[in-house]
């Protein structure tokens, strides 16, 4: 072999090694930028449900946010499409994809959540008990395997972030509903699956879903089986959302960082401010106030006569879920009387308080009167 075909043969070989030390740095980095992405992912469970599209919004709203995945029944349903035209400006950062997390087996649900650092889970309002602990333990199951998985590969083990229910491990029980949110934190603790339990009081939405079409089409009466004595804090959904979303944001930090989650299981009270604790005849006579306020369309008001609420006092329910539920709200597991569950709640919103429940009746009467108005031009 001449010198040139030795210089050849070594010029040759030196550039293959230098392209396979190229292609292995490109591949390193490749997992590095793989794993960091990761990292700043989240799938949302019931995306469009009363709680789920709050948590998608906050989480979008985020500087430099996570990219998110929303998980839906139907992407083609009015609720999907409400969601995507509400986030319009952050459109980049998320991605629909059809899952019912109600009928699919734990391995279809493996495949579909591996690969997300956190995963949300916000069960439909409709499931009886004994489906709720099915779904859960579904769920469980297919998280346990994406944990197998990351742990495989070296890459981010999930976080679960589950909405419950305030009060489900107290004094009381809130009967088969309380017993099934209490079976789903257990199915995710014992397979030592991180797990953050979000566990708000009554939601606003009940309030706009049971009592205030009666209220918006002339009615002056609520009726429950609460009592005249018992209280009940309300929370609004937005605001368990912006709780949810500064708790996930939390972890992503904590998990860029390098470091390890700390705990296997955390609970969070989500609660409204302490206005926001009322017994029935306060949340009637804050009704009234909110009836009686007749809005201008210019920001002003006036106060118009006989628009107070009477409360009407009706038995339980023969359901044992809701009779179960019912009975612990008049036993007073909704009466917040300590403040640590509001301070955590705005230490992880940044001092920014909660929405009072007067507030968000307020902004269903000016709703209902900007119909009216509405209405009363179309018509003339």
């Amino acid at each position: 072999m001449c010198g040139l075909d030795i210089w050849c043969a070594t010029y040759m070989y030196h550039s293959m090694r230098l392209a396979d030390l190229t292609s292995l740095y490109i591949s390193k980095n490749a997992k590095k930028k793989q794993v960091a992405e990761q990292a700043m992912s989240v799938v949302v469970l019931g995306a469009t449900g009363n709680v789920g599209k709050h948590i998608v919004r906050a989480l979008l709203t985020t500087p430099d946010g996570p990219q998110v995945v929303a998980a839906t029944r139907d992407v083609s349903s009015e609720g999907a499409k409400a969601l995507l035209a509400s986030v319009s400006p952050a459109l980049s950062q998320l991605s629909l994809t059809e899952l019912d997390m109600t009928v699919s087996d734990a391995a279809v649900l493996a495949t579909a959540l591996t690969g997300y650092s956190v995963i949300v889970l916000t069960l439909p309002q409709v499931l009886a008990p004994a489906d709720m602990i099915a779904c859960q333990k579904t769920v469980a199951e297919a998280v346990a395997d994406c944990m197998k998985h990351a742990e495989e590969y070296g890459e981010v083990i999930p976080l679960v972030v589950k909405l419950s229910s305030y009060g489900i491990d107290g004094q009381h029980s809130q009967g088969p509903l309380g017993e099934a949110h209490r079976a789903g934190e257990a199915a995710f603790q014992d397979k030592g699956i991180p797990l953050v339990s979000l566990r708000p009081t009554s939601f606003f939405s009940n309030f706009e879903a049971f009592d205030w079409p009666t209220l918006r089409d002339g009615g002056r009466k609520i009726s429950s089986p609460l009592g005249h004595e018992a209280r009940v804090n309300w929370v609004a959904c937005e605001d368990i959302g912006r709780v949810a979303a500064a708790i996930i944001n939390e972890h992503l930090r904590f998990s860029q960082g390098g470091r390890k989650l700390q705990h296997i299981f955390r609970a969070v009270d989500v609660v409204g401010p302490a206005s926001n604790t009322l017994s029935a005849p306060d949340l009637c006579r804050i009704v009234g106030l909110c009836l009686g306020a007749r809005h201008d369309g210019s920001g002003g008001r006036e106060m118009d006569a006989d628009t107070s609420v009477i409360y009407q006092e009706v038995a339980l329910p023969a359901q044992e879920d809701y009779r179960g539920l019912w009975t612990f709200l008049r036993q007073g597991g909704f009466d917040v009387q300590d403040s640590e569950s509001a301070t955590e709640c705005l230490r992880l919103l940044g001092g920014r308080p909660l929405t009072e429940f007067k507030t968000f009746v307020d902004g269903l009467v000016r709703d209902m009167h900007d119909k009216q108005i509405k209405t009363n031009q179309r018509t003339k």
